[in-house]
This record gives structure tokens, C-alpha cells and sequence, in this order.
């Protein structure tokens, strides 16, 4: 009889044990769900502030870089982009991208060439 109530405790000791043993308590699983979401949260906001960089990392490399950039409304500004050695004023808005000139300190905008008309022959 002691040899089969003993038996009988130590199996409900083993099987309570092994019920609560593979759970997971609900504050472990918060913890775990606030830390991804502050992770992801991280990533955002780094992408955000190096997207509004002024002259943000890996801009100006290559044949065309940005010199300038004036902001005149919303969505519209004015660039001073050089391109092979010269420099170009763009305007860009929503409805699209114009070259405006040169700047006035440019060596192309010192000698402007004059134009040339032709007159159809009056015989």
C-alpha cells in the first residue's frame, strides 16, 4: 500500500512537472513582441533621417553631383547640379525637370556666343 501511494504521488510530481514545463509565461512573450517592434521602430527612423540629409551618404559620386539644393515651396526647388566639369541651375516641381541656364559665375556664361539668323533670299 505505501509502495503504491508513493508510486502514485511521484507520478502526479512527474506529470504536473512535465505539463508545465514546455509553457511560456505571457510577460516573456510581451517582452519579446515590445523589442521587435522597437527594433523594426529603430530601422524606420534611420531610414528617415537619411533620407532628409541634405547631401546624404553616397550622393556626388559618380560623372553628376548635386552643389546645391533651395528649396522654394513643397515640392519645388531649385538645384545647382555640374555634369563633366559644368555646371547646370535645374528647376524641378511636380510637373517635371527644367534647365533653367547657367549660373552667372560660369566660364560658359563669360562668352555667350552670339545667334545667327538666316534671311531667306529675297529673288
Amino acid at each position: 500500500m505505501i509502495r503504491a501511494s508513493a508510486t502514485m504521488v511521484s507520478g502526479v510530481l512527474i506529470a504536473d512537472t512535465a505539463v508545465a514545463a514546455p509553457g511560456v509565461a505571457m510577460g516573456d512573450l510581451s517582452g519579446v513582441i515590445l523589442s521587435l517592434a522597437l527594433v523594426i521602430g529603430f530601422i524606420f527612423a534611420a531610414a528617415w533621417v537619411v533620407r532628409r540629409m541634405p547631401m546624404g551618404i553616397g550622393k556626388g559620386n559618380g560623372p553628376l553631383k548635386v552643389l546645391a539644393a533651395l528649396p522654394l515651396g513643397p515640392k519645388e526647388r531649385l538645384v545647382l547640379v555640374e555634369a563633366r566639369g559644368e555646371e547646370l541651375l535645374i528647376a524641378v516641381s511636380p510637373a517635371g525637370v527644367f534647365n533653367v541656364g547657367v549660373p552667372h559665375g560660369n566660364a560658359a556664361a563669360k562668352t555667350p556666343t552670339p545667334p545667327t539668323f538666316v534671311l531667306p533670299d529675297p529673288t
